[in-house]
């Protein structure tokens, strides 16, 4: 372990100053030694790649690598692809954004609620998993099973539409299914058509959990499950069996793509391709700040609060992350697909930070290990010796690890609640303040 850590700040003290293609390299390879990353990364400057690669595996099974054209569930970034549609439509004079809903889909019970109200998040809608509290997992749901629901029990909104932000997948379904009403064709027909086709993403497309079974070249979705200690797929473990329900929405998620695709489909973005300048910039416009960080929702992206104009799409399931966030004013874009995610057993929000120290300051800085992940990662299934040895290494390597008293507090609340009280304890105890 002492060998390790040398080596990596070997590492980091020498590559000051160098390429940033090798800096980017090492800190990719560095975070892939370290179990941090599991997927695949594109960086461009200037609307030229500057850096791209493949860390892990696609199938863990069967040892088969990544490669760039690999397919990843990509989530909520499917949400840029339907908020392009809208705007095609708008451009064609086809809708406006200020229209009503209850103009394209005369069922829906909402009358205040526009297309523009959907597409920044502030309809005051429900999610969409609460209308089918009692639907079988074992049967994939589509857009119209969820509005027959809505339909049918018109539940209450949260807010008065247009009061405030609030994240939302329910409107982005409906979203899609008024590109499908208007344009006489399903939404993943027109997708292909209007958006896949035209950016030269001839990989991508929508699929349910059935679908994809039959197309080639595919990321298993993996997270390490504490409960066995070791990675599973995720739509096999029960808690989180309603994926494969839902994998049958569409317009807020379940298209699938590639790095390459992606880059295709930012290069499209920025020749004007899909949608005018003006319509671009619509997108990019910051309407309604959400939550504490002080994000905006655009026309399916965020955008940051900072002086420069940083926009991010990202999308995050069982098994799954995709982020890609393009500052937009120095044209500098990363794009990355990880397919063994689960939300607090990750370290993707320490990608970019780093990205952003080799860009502006040229220095390698990797992610710390995290003591609260790295633990969880054995508590369940390891022995008191076991995690006691773990503990002496986080305690005794402050420049491998960093100790996170908010994530252990939830850690030995959890460990409490499975009844492992002498596993909390140790952990407690060896982590009191002095």
């Amino acid at each position: 372990m002492k060998l390790l850590i040398f080596c990596f700040t070997f590492i980091s003290l020498n590559l000051f100053g160098q390429d940033k293609s090798v800096l980017f390299d090492s800190l990719f390879s560095i975070m892939h030694s370290r179990s941090q990353f599991n997927g695949n990364v594109l960086i461009v400057e200037q609307g030229e790649i500057v850096y791209s690669n493949s860390f892990g595996l696609s199938d863990r099974e069967n040892q088969i690598p990544l490669n760039p054209k690999t397919l990843f569930n990509v989530g909520s970034v499917s949400k840029v692809f339907t908020a392009i549609a809208i705007l095609q439509l708008g451009e064609k004079n086809k809708l406006s954004v200020d229209d009503e809903v209850v103009q394209y889909l005369e069922e829906f019970p909402y009358p205040a609620i526009t297309v523009h109200h959907l597409l920044i998040h502030a309809s005051g809608l429900p999610e969409d998993y609460s209308l089918l509290e009692n639907w079988d997992n074992q049967k994939i749901a589509t857009n119209k099973d969820v509005l027959a629901a809505l339909y049918q029990q018109q539940p209450e909104l949260h807010f008065t539409p247009g009061e405030k932000s609030e994240y939302n997948n329910l409107g982005f379904m409906i979203l899609a299914e008024i590109v499908a009403h208007i344009s006489g064709e399903p939404f993943k027909e027109y997708l292909s058509k209007y958006i896949f086709e035209p950016a030269d993403m001839s990989l991508t497309s929508i699929y349910n959990t059935s679908e994809i079974k039959e197309i080639d070249n595919v990321a298993k979705g993996y997270l390490f499950y504490p409960f066995t200690g070791k990675y599973e797929v995720a739509i096999s473990i029960p808690e989180f069996s309603s994926n494969y329900a839902t994998s049958g929405f569409q317009g807020d998620g379940n298209v699938y793509t590639s790095i390459t695709d992606l880059f295709n489909f930012y290069k499209a973005l920025k020749n004007g391709v899909l949608i005018s300048k003006e319509s671009l910039d619509k997108s990019f416009t910051k309407y309604i700040k959400e939550g504490e960080y002080g994000v905006s929702n655009g026309y399916g992206w965020t955008i940051a609060d900072a002086p420069r104009l940083v926009v991010q799409r990202g999308g995050e399931l069982p098994g799954y992350l995709a982020n890609m966030i393009w500052n937009v004013s120095d044209d500098q874009l990363i794009i990355y697909l990880m397919n063994d995610y689960l939300t607090y057993l990750s370290y993707q929000r320490q990608i970019y930070p780093a990205y952003m120290q080799i860009i502006f300051q040229n220095k390698l800085d990797p992610p710390h290990l995290v003591a609260s992940v790295e633990l969880t990662k054995l508590v369940v299934t390891g022995t008191l010796e076991e995690i006691g040895e773990k503990i002496i290494e986080i305690k005794d390597n402050p420049e491998l690890y960093t100790i996170d008293p908010p994530g252990l507090k939830f850690l030995i609340m959890k460990l409490q609640q499975l009844g492992l009280n002498e596993k909390a304890d140790l952990i407690l105890s060896s982590f009191k303040p002095e």
